[in-house]
């Protein structure tokens, strides 16, 4: 290799841990919500301490490291959606009726996309590859200990200790089990999938496994679409003899998902309207038609309502909190990442990650409908989420070289 060659290499992979930050940084969010107990009731002022502190501590590595510390621009219309979407959260907290909690968290937000910027300019295919393996590997053991600890046969996870809800627990565990597909040794990875899905059966959370399953058919499509069609052909015969063996043996089924899921129980059941959803999505609906346009203020609705804890959906929490110019730029926001990963993740060298990335997002929109927030930065799930959803500016037609070495980094807007 001759000197510019070296100097090349230097500069488009720069000797750093990013890598590795990136994985620790997911982990970390989570054991901080584990180990602080900050899903208890509705958090206060401490709670965003505990979780800021393990939301912000890469900006410092960022500062020290040869990692870029002012990240890459988003494209045009990135760049007045992120903007709009800011303002409106600023402005709807001096309208909130807990003003400093909404404003500690609109700060908290505004850093984490910033720090998701960061990461996709610095990160390259491979150091995304390994943040995830690491991110799967040690939250699995988090999982698994916790598990352990908490789990009392015959109730949810999470409800044994009450440290956390088993809808978050849930939560967490869906990035888990999607981040997993990162690794490349089948087994490993099957082991991973296979403790992860176990820990999720615990908690009874039938939106995270739909969300799972979405995850999973998209990354799963977009990766064996690369191989051509033969490959799609076979598995979709294996699909059809899965999906006939289901109609079969239609009953035991049923029963087995309705022991595990409680299908037919008063309280969660199909009848129970979403698990008594519905009324808090009424009342949320009602607070946005009270506040179009500039909304109750950021994380906010849930001490307006006047049923349930929270909204439990992320699309209405948003739309009541911000109005509907800060739901549309943030929904702009996340169309606009998600265009980049579709395009992304049809290439057949560089697909890998996005494939994951998207499979993760369109799983997780999916879940906002029964989640309290839609863009959140308290675990690691909406973090990765956030990840995804923010790509810097690039360029549709890039050099092969490029495409190789500066995933998802590459110069020069053409797309929005």
């Amino acid at each position: 290799m001759t000197e510019m060659d070296d100097t090349f290499f230097d500069e488009t992979h720069p000797r750093s841990w990013v890598g590795l930050v990136l994985g620790v940084w997911l982990t970390g969010v989570f054991a901080a919500s584990l180990f602080g107990r900050l899903d208890a009731g509705r958090e206060a002022i401490m709670s965003i301490v505990w979780i800021g502190t393990a939301v912000m501590w890469p900006l410092v590595y960022f500062m020290v490291s040869r990692c870029r510390f002012v990240p890459d621009s988003l494209s045009f219309i990135g760049t007045v959606a992120a903007l709009l979407f800011g303002a409106f959260s600023v402005l709807s907290s001096f309208f909130s009726p807990v003003a400093l909690l909404s404003a500690g968290y609109v700060v908290l937000t505004l850093l984490g996309l910033w720090l998701a910027l960061q990461f996709n300019t610095n990160l390259d295919a491979e150091q995304y590859e390994q943040g995830l393996k690491i991110f799967a590997v040690m939250t699995t053991g988090l999982l698994v200990g916790f598990a352990w600890y908490d789990y009392v046969p015959g109730t949810r996870l999470g409800t044994g200790k009450n440290i956390l809800n088993p809808n978050t627990i849930a939560l967490v565990s869906t990035s888990v089990f999607v981040a997993a597909m990162a690794i490349r040794t089948l087994a490993l990875r099957l082991v991973v999938m296979g403790v992860v899905a176990t820990v999720m059966v615990l908690t009874s959370s039938r939106a995270a496994a739909i969300a799972v399953l979405i995850a999973l058919t998209v990354t799963g499509w977009l990766r064996l679409r690369s191989h051509g069609r033969p490959v799609l052909l076979f598995v979709g015969i294996g699909l059809l003899v899965v999906a006939g063996t289901v109609v079969m043996y239609g009953g035991q089924v049923y029963e087995t998902l309705d022991r595990l899921y409680s299908l037919s129980t008063v309280d969660r059941g199909i009848g129970s309207g979403a698990s008594g959803r519905l009324e808090a999505w009424k009342w949320t609906w009602e607070l946005f038609l009270h506040n179009p346009f500039i909304g109750v203020g950021f994380r906010a609705h849930e001490f307006l309502l006047r049923v349930d804890s929270s909204s439990h959906n992320g699309y209405l929490a948003t739309l009541a909190e911000l109005g509907l110019i800060g739901f549309l730029a943030i929904a702009c926001l996340i169309a606009r990442g998600l265009q980049i990963l579709w395009v992304r993740a049809q290439e057949p060298e560089g697909g890998f990650i996005p494939s994951l990335l998207l499979g993760l997002s369109v799983g997780y929109l999916f879940l906002a409908v029964f989640e309290r927030y839609l863009i959140n930065v308290g675990n690691p799930t909406s973090l990765l989420f956030l990840l995804a959803v923010m790509q810097p500016q690039w360029d549709a037609d890039p050099l092969p070289e490029e495409d190789e070495l500066a995933f998802p980094v590459i110069e020069d807007s053409t797309v929005g």
